[in-house]
């Protein structure tokens, strides 16, 4: 490869907050511009010295013309394309598996309003996070590109090939399921309606049909507003429960026979439930593990240790929890209260709603009981909302802060600060990509709970101000 000074206006100001710790995000047309684009795709092959590369987008209107920019800045790198065209995040990660490709670039804002868009990378099949796209970033800036000539390689037949893919590693559905599929006029429609066609479901269809305004609610399926007309649906037509899925096909989220939403963390003890029963006697202890994020219930760890598996906490971030699984590949799941689920079981490892779509329906097509029989023996404990909270100081001291408040209590620091109690946990954590700090709040007992609360507002109220911790 020769290498090319990029040939913008030296001095341009491009957005570079739009690097975040798990992909690139912003405002399309301000922020995320053509030029950034094709300054990006040609940063994204002199970083990785990459041959090839597959690329996918999502349905947002700047798509088009950030798709077009960003493979000029590929090929004319020296990269080729496999260009999957409109696709899930889900499919561009089984692409970085299934072509002959040095990793994937998927052009989506996920849930984030219509004006937004941005890039998920993956270096290989390993998704870019941290470091990784901060040194991105770097080269990004410098504009000392390689170049060459690389072209276009035709994809006919993958999206087909992908979807049966996803259904040949799940088992094949016992009896038909009616379910309702609300994919908030995203990407993922259609791809989901096939999905479940080929599964044998009686499909309800809500909101299946592409509309790059998102007109009837956000694509973020793990906020309980966004539910609602699910849950209508669900309750209307007998269906046996609901799946929204976000805007770019990697996370879901559910609701039962009764209209009910279930947290996420609460259908991840399932899976790792039913995952837990079929491991073999004297397996170790890594083929036992389930891997969650410091959002999730302490009812989670409790089910995977009642299930004779190893409950293993980390720090939140799709991209980390990949990372953890692609070290520890007997490992069999992971998962977030953000709706991502990774499955190492019959699976890549990668979060993807139609891989989890799949095997939801392979566990209640087993027999006939209600939906919500899945969740017996799963306790429901009383708990806060996620409370963002303004962060007024520096994000270190603030952290550092917290920690001192804590020093006498056992508490994790893998990403912020849990802290144990008696009788349930408090979290207090930094956002990746906002100036606030996440709070929530679990406990066996509403009167526990209080105490909790009541406790951190002795401990720090005085340098933070705890209003919507307190209040959610």
């Amino acid at each position: 490869m020769k290498w090319r000074l990029f040939d913008y206006v030296m001095g341009e100001q491009w957005a570079v907050e739009t690097f975040k710790a798990y992909d690139i995000r912003g405002v399309a047309g301000t922020q995320l511009t053509e030029a950034f684009a094709e300054r990006l795709g040609s940063a994204i092959v002199t970083y990785l010295s990459c041959k090839s590369l597959a690329v996918g987008r999502d349905i947002r209107e700047s798509g088009p013309l950030l798709h077009a920019a960003f493979l000029k800045g590929l090929t004319s790198a020296g990269c080729d394309v496999h260009d999957l065209g409109i696709c899930t995040t889900g499919a561009l990660y089984h692409a970085t598996t299934a072509l002959t490709v040095d990793g994937g670039v998927m052009i989506t804002a996920s849930h984030n309003p219509p004006e937004y868009n941005g890039f998920k990378m993956c270096r290989g099949t390993a998704a870019m996070a941290g470091d990784d796209i901060q040194e991105l970033r770097s080269v990004f800036e410098k504009g000392d590109f390689c170049s060459g000539e690389g072209g276009i390689i035709a994809t006919d037949g993958f999206l087909d090939a992908y979807i049966e893919h996803v259904t040949s590693c799940a088992d094949a559905p016992q009896r038909s399921v009616k379910v309702v599929i609300d994919s908030a006029n995203a990407v993922p429609g259609p791809f989901m309606l096939d999905l479940c066609n080929r599964l044998g479901c009686e499909v309800i269809d809500l909101y299946c049909d592409w509309d790059n305004t998102f007109p009837n609610h956000p694509p973020d399926p793990t906020r309980p507003e966004n539910m609602v007309d699910l849950a209508d649906a669900v309750v209307k037509h007998g269906a046996e429960f609901g799946i929204g899925i976000d805007g770019d096909g990697d996370r879901i989220g559910i609701v039962d026979e009764n209209g009910v939403f279930i947290h996420p963390d609460r259908l991840l003890a399932v899976f790792a439930r039913d995952i837990l029963s079929r491991i073999r006697v004297g397996a170790r202890g890594v083929e036992r593990t389930i891997i969650y994020d410091v959002k999730c219930s302490m009812a989670l760890e409790q089910t995977i240790e009642a299930a004779g598996g190893i409950a293993h906490m980390m720090r939140t971030g799709h991209s980390f929890l990949k990372q953890a699984l692609r070290e520890n590949p007997e490992a069999p799941m992971a998962g977030e209260m953000s709706g991502h689920f990774f499955f190492n079981d019959r699976w890549n490892g990668f979060d993807d709603s139609l891989y989890a779509t799949a095997r939801l329906i392979e566990l209640v097509a087993r027999d006939n009981k209600p939906f919500s029989a899945l969740f017996d023996g799963i306790p429901t404990y009383p708990s806060t909302g996620e409370a963002k909270v303004p962060l007024t100081a520096g994000r270190q001291e603030t952290m550092d802060a917290v920690r001192e408040a804590y020093s006498n209590m056992e508490y994790s620091a893998v990403d912020g600060v849990r802290v144990r109690y008696p009788d349930g946990w408090y979290l207090c954590r930094a956002s990746n990509t906002e100036p606030i700090l996440v709070m929530r709040a679990e406990a066996g007992t509403e009167e526990s709970l209080a105490s909790i609360k009541t406790d951190v507002e002795a401990r720090i109220g005085s340098i933070i101000n705890l209003e919507k911790f307190q209040n959610s």
